[in-house]
């Protein structure tokens, strides 16, 4: 709880209790907060005294209900929702006392709210709350034209309802395999994609009059478009909808989460495609966001600019070739990641952990980067997402190579083979890794080693354009760790120079266009 939320607690415990500085209530609570991690023993042993000790369980549950009580109220008018929801009960509060003009204006403050917002489960509630107003006049009010029009509204209601839900449903579906699986590596899971695709709710100019609902039809045809390879659609559509929240006017005022996440993922794509400055640019705008709410973040928000925020700059930092900068931001990750250690998902947690194996690598730290390496492979529950799980295998071999721990490398090699093919993931680039990492272990001559990067490097940069194929790069960049050796230059040097090379190549693209 924040300062105010627990000092609100004190006021709100005395002015229902009358007893706010000794009751039972107040004690646990205060004994609760001033601990760093919870101790119910210790506190069992703090109030061995106290009468409600014989009844721990029910005291706890008594506090909890009571600060949930609280921080319903203190919070009462922190959103649209919670306002739609306190007028609602108004309403229905003034109907049982037979106030019925009031509740009747009521009513219409919470449809002038809800329509200017969307929220359309809402505005199906003010049509239930208009039929029982008419049925309290026995219809006396009422005419055929009246029913007529208030049908209309409550069809309306439900079709924008019901348009948004099979949007999230489809929207739903992409991120599960996104999340699960990763961007399209087979043909069945582009045809799997491209199903969802044809669906005519995602078609071409069909674009819905809610605000929600457009919002939700751009954000899926961009996934789909990024999962299948076409980074210039999904970024097209990623624009639509940042235009759409940029204003922040309206309901998109109620969930600044959404345009955290188009700036993050706009930023990525423009530095995946060469567009370094336009990158740079959107992270700035990502950065100074935070400043620019009418109120302080939410517990919420903050875990989820942290997450976004921690994986967009290590990312784009890698890209450009600057380790250094990305190394420096590890010690917040580290921070942030302890904070909302029980609060981030296992996706979110391993992503960051990836990032930060993959830049101390870059930065010459091999020894630092085995160590978050295996952290991230002894996540619970990443084994679930099998094409980060199965890359965090891949570096990890690389890094064991790269420090030459060949009695390890070998077992990870034999296991990693194992994985990636009990779970039908044996693609190109990854044998090509593989490949490379068996013969390198037989090759004793400098010529030799020197021939097997070439191969390597030769068939990696001929894998980096194939749709199905360069999804692996999204995670990492193998090339710069090929040419760092082939060469031997430092991963910064080699990543600059891949990046400048692929600036160079987009600029060419749009003077073409």
């Amino acid at each position: 709880m924040t300062r105010p939320e627990k000092r609100y607690f004190k006021l709100y415990l005395a002015r229902h209790s009358g007893n706010s500085a000794t009751g039972n209530h107040a004690q646990l609570f205060d004994a609760v907060a001033a601990m760093e991690q919870y101790d119910e023993r210790a506190l069992r042993k703090a109030f061995s005294d106290a009468p409600f000790v014989k009844h721990f369980a029910i005291a706890k549950r008594r506090l909890y209900e009571t600060i949930l009580l609280s921080l319903d109220a203190f919070h009462a008018e922190s959103s649209v929702d919670a306002r739609l929801r306190r007028t609602l009960h108004q309403t229905e509060i003034l109907h049982a006392r037979g106030l019925y003009p009031e509740a009747e204006r009521m009513l219409r403050s919470v449809r002038a709210l809800a329509q200017e917002h969307e929220k359309h489960s809402i505005l199906l509630q003010v049509v239930e709350w208009e039929h029982r107003l008419l049925e309290r006049t026995n219809y006396g009010e009422a005419t055929p034209e009246t029913l007529g029009t208030l049908a209309g509204t409550a069809q309306e209601h439900l079709l924008q309802w019901e348009l948004h839900e099979a949007l999230w449903q489809l929207k739903s579906r992409t991120f599960l395999t996104l999340y699960r699986r990763g961007k399209a590596r087979t043909e069945k899971d582009r045809s799997e994609l491209e199903e969802i695709r044809r669906n005519p709710l995602l078609e071409n100019g069909r674009i819905p009059a809610s605000a929600r609902s457009r919002y939700l039809y751009h954000h899926v045809r961009a996934a789909l478009a990024y999962a299948l390879g076409d980074a210039q659609a999904s970024i097209t559509e990623l624009e639509c909808n940042a235009e759409l929240l940029r204003p922040g006017a309206g309901w998109a005022q109620e969930e600044p989460n959404l345009l955290f996440g188009v700036l993050s993922n706009l930023a990525y794509l423009h530095m995946r495609a060469g567009r370094h400055e336009r990158a740079l640019e959107l992270l700035k705008e990502f950065r100074k966001l935070p400043l620019q709410l009418p109120q302080a973040p939410s517990p919420d928000l903050e875990l989820k600019v942290f997450a976004m925020g921690t994986s967009l700059e290590l990312t784009l930092w890698a890209r450009a070739g600057r380790f250094d900068k990305a190394v420096e931001k590890l010690a917040a990750a580290e921070a942030g990641l302890e904070h909302y250690h029980d609060r981030l998902s296992t996706l979110r947690k391993a992503g960051i952990q990836f990032q930060a194996a993959w830049v101390l690598l870059g930065h010459g730290r091999a020894e630092e980067a085995l160590r978050w390496s295996h952290r991230l492979l002894n996540e619970p529950g990443i084994e679930h997402h099998r094409e980060l799980f199965a890359l965090a295998r891949l570096l990890n071999v690389l890094l064991l190579l790269e420090l030459d721990r060949r009695d390890l490398l070998v077992y990870a090699l034999r296991n990693t083979e194992r994985h990636l093919k009990a779970h039908q993931r044996t693609f190109r680039c990854e044998e090509a890794i593989l490949r490379f990492v068996h013969r390198r272990l037989k090759a004793e001559q400098a010529e030799e080693v020197h021939n097997l990067l070439a191969q390597l490097h030769g068939e990696l940069v001929e894998l980096a354009e194939d749709p199905l194929e360069g999804a692996v790069f999204d995670h990492f960049d193998p090339l710069v760790w090929v040419e760092g050796h082939l060469t031997g230059r430092t991963m910064s040097q080699a990543a600059q120079e891949r990046a400048e090379r692929r600036s160079l190549s987009c600029a060419s693209d749009r003077e073409a266009a």
